[in-house]
């Protein structure tokens, strides 16, 4: 499973590009708790104009994100009454915001969690509706169907045109529909972005983390000594890169960006923390391997993969997601999200790690698997899956758990015999 990496190889990998920026974003509107809504919680009866930018809002009540009831995770908590068999089935929400240059956006991008359905307007005019009915809508109009699961738990992705977002004030309105008066939660949050291209945040790769990029794109391995720099995209085994550097896939494009992704800055400040400096480097390891498994899980029944990945991969296939906000945008992290996230915390951390990509299984039947390899000083090389909660010693002689580990094409990851383990990966390359 090593491979090797010399600065050669790299070259003659590498695309003929020029460096390139990430598309040029702007956050509007915030996630959670930075952003504070006006809201009316449907005890009483709105006027029909309460969506117009002119609507005074001023005497509803005041929360910030999210807001609902039932849902652990909710910041702002609304009323439904006293009778929990009779809630009311909507509830309104509102909330202004300014734009110094509505021109330069080109496309604006929701991501919005809502429980269930949904009606969004922009500056009074709809421009999203969701598990709703076509036709006129009423405050009584029931949502078309429960939200439950790990799907009540994604931001859908709702691409839009720019054309109603004006300089200035702009004032966003959402109603949430319940599918029934004895619905036991309701949720809203979301984000609103503007981009000044017309495909979001697709990326392109940046030069510094190019090299990077195409070796683990190609030989499935970045060595302990190599850092992945802001720019490293991550399409999966699937992904192809056109010769001006930008990344498709069939499946959500991992982003690495520090500046932006708030998230992960948070995540680098505890791999950098004292808690962290005071313990050897393998206790190190072992606590940022939980650490990883707990802000990659929404909680204890909602970490494994599969409705994961179906969520991610008919929410956002082809379209650049930032690391930090896997969890929150799908309810948990994969193997190939877990797996970089503690690569980049491990370095920052001081620690020498690898980021290995391969199958899980054996030769009749295998499924495709990311993992990490934590090398210490006195020569000891372990197995770190977040995904599995493993930790393993790896003996010269192998074991029946690390002989599951293959390449991406099911040899054997880690031969019993001495003769025929792989080359080791230098020291150091780039």
């Amino acid at each position: 499973m090593r491979q090797c990496f010399f600065t050669s190889l790299l070259m003659s990998l590498s695309l003929s590009i020029l460096p390139s920026l990430l598309r040029a974003e702007t956050t509007l509107i915030p996630f959670g708790n930075e952003t504070r809504w006006r809201f009316q919680d449907g005890l009483h009866p709105v006027p029909a104009n309460w969506f117009e930018p002119q609507f005074d809002d001023s005497k509803w009540q005041s929360g910030v994100a999210p807001l609902g009831y039932g849902e652990s995770d909710v910041s702002t908590t609304l009323s439904f009454g006293s009778d929990p068999q009779q809630k009311p089935i909507t509830a309104c929400f509102r909330h202004s915001f300014s734009v110094n240059n509505a021109s330069q956006f080109k496309q604006l991008v929701f991501m919005i969690r809502s429980d269930d359905g949904m009606i969004v307007y922009l500056n009074g005019k709809e421009i999203i509706r969701h598990n709703l009915p076509e036709g006129q809508v009423t405050q009584e109009m029931r949502a078309l169907k429960r939200s439950d699961g790990l799907e009540e738990r994604l931001y859908q992705n709702f691409k839009i045109e720019t054309p109603l977002l004006v300089t200035g004030a702009n004032v966003v309105a959402v109603e949430v529909h319940q599918v029934d008066p004895r619905s036991s939660d309701l949720f809203l949050d979301l984000t609103l972005r503007g981009y000044r291209e017309g495909d979001s945040l697709r990326p392109q790769l940046k030069e510094a983390a190019r090299q990077v990029t195409v070796a683990y794109h190609s030989k499935h391995f970045v060595g302990p000594k190599i850092r992945i720099m802001d720019g490293y995209v991550d399409g999966g085994r699937g992904m192809k890169l056109d010769e001006k550097g930008q990344a498709t896939s069939r499946r959500e494009l991992i982003v690495v960006d520090r500046q932006r992704d708030a998230a992960l800055k948070q995540h680098l400040e505890f791999a950098r923390s004292e808690e962290l400096k005071a313990l050897e480097p393998f206790q190190r390891a072992t606590r940022l391997a939980k650490y990883v498994d707990q802000n990659m899980s929404l909680d204890k029944d909602n970490r494994w993969s599969t409705p994961a990945v179906v969520l991610l991969t008919r929410e956002y296939a082809n379209e650049g997601v930032l690391l930090g906000e896997v969890t929150r945008i799908c309810g948990a992290g994969v193997c190939r999200h877990r797996a970089l996230l503690f690569k980049l915390l491990a370095d920052e951390a001081g620690l020498d790690v690898s980021l290995v990509r391969g199958n899980y299984g054996d030769a009749s039947r295998a499924g495709g698997h990311a993992w990490n390899e934590l090398y210490l000083t006195d020569g000891r090389r372990f197995i770190i899956d977040t995904m599995q909660r493993r930790i393993e010693l790896l003996g010269t002689d192998g074991s029946q758990t690390s002989s599951r580990y293959l390449t991406v094409k099911n040899k054997p990851g880690y031969p019993k015999s001495e003769s025929e383990k792989p080359d080791q990966p230098p020291e150091s390359a780039n």
